[in-house]
């Protein structure tokens, strides 16, 4: 590995850190480069996550980076396996795409630099928070992360609709008490162990699994992962966030920023915790009971509404339940499973979300009633759509379809049989909601113009701006090339990893 290689976990989290705080001082003098130099940091990020999944990919071995040549447990350690490699991809390419499809956004505010100097450090800010939880081997380091991907996130939900404020503070009341969980479970680990890295925490807990107090605090984290993904049901905050945040932002949001406490909560248990523990009893059978209630509320309250990004706010809910069935069912097929669905899904929902933001900024569309004949004039938006919407279902070949497919062969390899009524049962009411907005879609009549919205003339002719198609074609790839090459990705990539470090 050359000498740039060994610091790429450290690269991949710099580069935004550097573009948050170079931002406000690059608007000062020009809006414009102030937002372009984030865009070209993430994408920085993007390059440098693909070359880190090659290398760990085509060795074979993970990469151990010690923050300041300190060692564990004294040190922080970042550590990038197979697993986590794919998921900083995952974070690094939506977190840019998102900053791309936010630039049309902030044109409007050419006049106010302030403001888009705030918007865009706070989306790098954001990028960074997520990055570092999925790469940090670090307990206390994990929470500063998860704190920094909370701060950022208040801000960018705090500046989308009217009720952007409101639904801010409400994140910022429930997310204060999920981090204050976390912080009191991982203090509790830390006076059972001395330790706060997770490679030390899972040598010095085989001797401790019974003990009341790391059961306390393996229920303390659990309520504490489960509001910072919005697990049901300490899922309050959620539906209001991604219905009211910045429509440039709320892509992020709802695609990853859920995603990532998830990927952490596995990481956290799967890797500390030994599997027939009684605590991980406990894991099991609270995470089964949350993630089947979660999947049925979501999809049933989905049925509700004509609100586009109520719709996909509330089906949030049920594909988080999919993860954490996933956790639950505990065995190969259903952690790839879960760890397919963490990516398929970031790449769904955001590609949803960036439909609905194209919508808002071409049309000013809220409802779901006024979508007839929108392909017609906004044909890219609406392929992305109907193929974010028919993966979300789980129609093969797109990429729904196999993390929902490996969700079932867990669940029966283990006789759960109630987890693959589950995913019938909500697959087939997803048909109904997001069939219902296709035939919307395709089949009612036209019920707005250009003429009617007082379109600007650079508008008229044009769908969108290619900042803001480029994001829409990244998505509609990726959910199709997941489906294809699915076999690749959890045979070859996940498999190795998930058999040998969370099932060890």
């Amino acid at each position: 590995m050359n000498q740039i290689a060994q610091h790429l976990p450290v690269l991949i989290i710099l580069f935004p850190l550097c573009a948050t705080l170079l931002c406000p001082l690059i608007s000062h003098f020009s809006p414009d480069w102030g937002k372009r130099s984030v865009i070209s940091a993430l994408f920085l990020s993007v390059v440098c996550a693909v070359w880190q999944l090659v290398i760990v990919v085509s060795s074979g071995e993970s990469i151990h980076y010690f923050l300041g040549g300190w060692k564990p447990p004294i040190g922080i350690e970042f550590a990038v396996d197979n697993v986590n490699a794919v998921i900083i991809l995952l974070v690094a390419v939506i977190s840019w795409t998102t900053s791309l499809f936010s630039s049309p956004f902030e044109k409007k505010e050419r006049t106010r630099s302030l403001y888009s100097a705030g918007y865009y450090s706070m989306l790098a800010f954001l990028a960074v928070g997520l990055l570092g939880m999925s790469t940090t081997g670090d307990a206390f380091n994990l929470y500063v992360f998860m704190e920094i991907t909370a701060i950022s996130g208040y801000g960018l939900i705090a500046v989308g609709e009217e009720k952007g404020p409101i639904a801010s503070f409400r994140y910022l009341m429930t997310g204060t008490i999920g981090a204050s969980m976390y912080l009191l479970g991982v203090g509790f680990l830390y006076a059972s162990t001395g330790t706060l890295n997770m490679a030390d925490l899972a040598d010095k807990m085989p001797q401790l699994t019974d003990s009341p107090l790391i059961i306390i605090a393996v229920a303390c984290l659990i309520v504490g992962f489960g509001i910072k993904m919005a697990l049901f049901p300490l899922h309050g905050w959620q539906p209001a966030a991604h219905s009211y945040a910045h429509p440039g932002a709320d892509p992020m949001i709802a695609g990853i920023m859920i995603k990532i406490p998830a990927y952490a909560m596995l990481r956290f248990f799967y890797c500390i915790f030994i599997e027939d523990s009684k605590v991980m009893q406990l894991f099991f059978a609270a995470l089964g009971v949350m993630a089947v209630l979660g999947v049925l509320f979501g999809s049933l309250k989905a049925l509700r509404y004509d609100t586009y990004n109520k719709i996909l706010a509330y089906s949030s809910i049920g594909q988080v339940g999919y993860i954490a069935m996933g956790f639950a069912i505990g065995n190969v097929y259903g952690l790839i499973g879960a760890v397919l669905h963490i990516v398929s899904h970031a790449f769904m929902k955001a590609g949803l979300f960036y439909t609905s933001g194209a919508l808002k900024y071409r049309y000013g569309i809220h409802e779901t009633t006024y979508l007839g004949q929108v392909y017609r004039k906004m044909p890219v938006t609406s392929l992305t759509m109907v193929v974010c919407a028919l993966s979300m279902i789980g129609l093969p070949p797109f990429a729904g379809f196999f993390s929902k497919w490996y969700l079932a062969l867990g669940a029966i390899q283990k006789g759960q049989y109630i987890f693959v009524a589950v995913l019938i049962l909500s697959s087939l009411l997803g048909a109904i909601y997001f069939f219902r907005i296709i035939e919307k879609l395709f089949m009612e009549r036209e019920k707005i113009s250009d003429e009617e919205n007082n379109m600007r003339t650079e508008k008229k002719g044009k769908e969108l701006p290619w900042q803001m198609l480029v994001p829409l074609i990244v998505v509609v790839a990726a959910v199709i090339l997941i489906g294809l090459f699915n076999a690749y990705i959890a045979g070859d990539v996940l498999k190795p990893v998930i058999t040998e470090v969370f099932l060890k």
